[in-house]
């Protein structure tokens, strides 16, 4: 009977230190309070406890149908006494994103071993871990909303000068750094469109960047865009709101774009030197303006259609000699304002029509010198100008 204890007493002795021997794998989600919506971050640790000579190593993560994952840096080994007894401790820090909601399974992953077996010969080991269940929720609902889960966004914005002085014929450059925490390059929104009837919009290829942590990937989208207005009075770019939602604090949050304001600096000039004129002298000039008026009011009463009509041919023949002068000195600036004067006002030039006439000046202008015919853009403005059909000569 004696012996018989003892004898089992060796083979659970032997078969503990087998067990304790034995190379070990198992994927460690991290603490959490709340069940994981779908595509949330879910952080976790792949751990490997292994007492062999190893070599070399491979770790495999087979595609999986409802999980996405990436992997959170390099991998750590470390020498540590477990069970009594030394170890290597291998981990690596991954990230899962469920694509969608329910009871969902990762499954097991493969850690390829090359070891030292009896006598120096390499073996080869493959440890894999047991598969982990995830309860998955679903995401908040929104119609037309993007679903953007992160742990923090920001956001910054900046001009290469003021948008708002522009000279004239002069481009803004605009750009948006949006960077987030707990996302990867493809969750990021695509960029928005800044487009005003006003405006000339182009916007070069996005720059997307991709950073990793122990506690998650940064994500950040580099947005630019190229404006010019194609009036020279100011106008407002409108706010554009991304909406994301905290998984720190569960509650849903946006990011905003600010509206801003873009214009020529001459336009904003004239105004104000128009309003310090009348009100720089006191009122003495207020009533020389006032006397001023009346007799324009009275000359025009006079004879009014007659000279108005006068007027305005005049001023439009000399718009087209200044225009003609800025065509052949090849000055597509001088060429799109003097041309822009002249259609203003135009009862027979719709908006679509005169944006198509002024277009020659604003590709010279915006593509550098390529693209444009401002001797065609003259022609086509004089002759909606004057009134004549396609093709009839007039001299200039």
């Amino acid at each position: 009977m004696v012996r018989l204890l003892l004898l089992l007493l060796v083979l659970a002795g032997s078969a503990a230190a087998q067990d304790r021997d034995k190379a070990r794998l198992e994927l460690v989600l991290d603490p959490r309070e709340a069940a994981p919506l779908a595509g949330e971050m879910v952080l976790a640790t792949l751990r490997g406890i292994y007492r062999q000579n190893i070599t070399r190593e491979e770790v495999k993560l087979r595609p999986m149908t409802d999980f996405d994952w990436v992997r959170l840096g390099l991998d750590s080994w470390t020498e540590e006494r477990i069970d009594g007894l030394p170890a290597r401790v291998f981990e690596r820090r991954l990230a899962f994103y469920p694509r969608r909601d329910g009871t969902l399974e990762i499954l097991p992953i493969a850690h390829r071993l090359e070891v030292l077996g009896a006598g120096g010969k390499r073996e080869t080991v493959i440890v894999r871990s047991d598969p982990v269940t995830l309860t998955v929720a679903p995401g908040p609902a929104a119609a037309g909303q993007p679903w953007l889960p992160l742990r923090a966004l920001e956001l910054s914005e900046s001009w290469d000068t003021d948008p708002a002085r522009l000279a004239d014929g002069q481009s803004a450059t605009r750009r948006i750094v949006l960077r987030a925490f707990g996302a990867t390059p493809e969750m990021m929104p695509q960029q928005p469109v800044l487009r005003q009837p006003w405006l000339i919009s182009f916007a070069p290829p996005e720059e997307r960047n991709f950073q990793v942590t122990p506690e998650g990937p940064v994500s950040t989208v580099v947005w630019t865009w190229k404006l010019r207005p194609i009036t020279g009075e100011p106008g407002v770019i409108p706010p554009v709101t991304i909406p994301w939602f905290d998984t720190g604090s569960r509650t849903p949050e946006t990011a905003t774009i600010s509206s801003a304001s873009i214009g020529y600096a001459s336009f904003s000039d004239n105004a104000a030197a128009r309003w310090q004129s009348l009100g720089g002298g006191g009122w003495p000039v207020w009533a020389l303006s006032g006397l001023a008026a009346l007799v324009v009011v009275a000359l025009s009463l006079r004879d009014r259609v007659p000279e108005t009509g006068l007027r305005r041919r005049w001023q439009r023949r000399r718009l087209l000699r200044r225009l003609r002068g800025h065509v052949r000195a090849r000055d597509a600036a001088g060429a799109r304002r003097t041309a822009s004067r002249l259609l203003e006002g135009m009862p027979p030039v719709g908006e679509r029509q005169r944006l198509r006439l002024l277009r020659p000046a604003d590709d010279l202008l915006y593509r550098e010198g390529t693209g444009g015919s401002l001797e065609l853009m003259y022609r086509e403005t004089r002759d909606a100008v004057l009134r004549r059909p396609p093709g009839q000569s007039v001299g200039s």
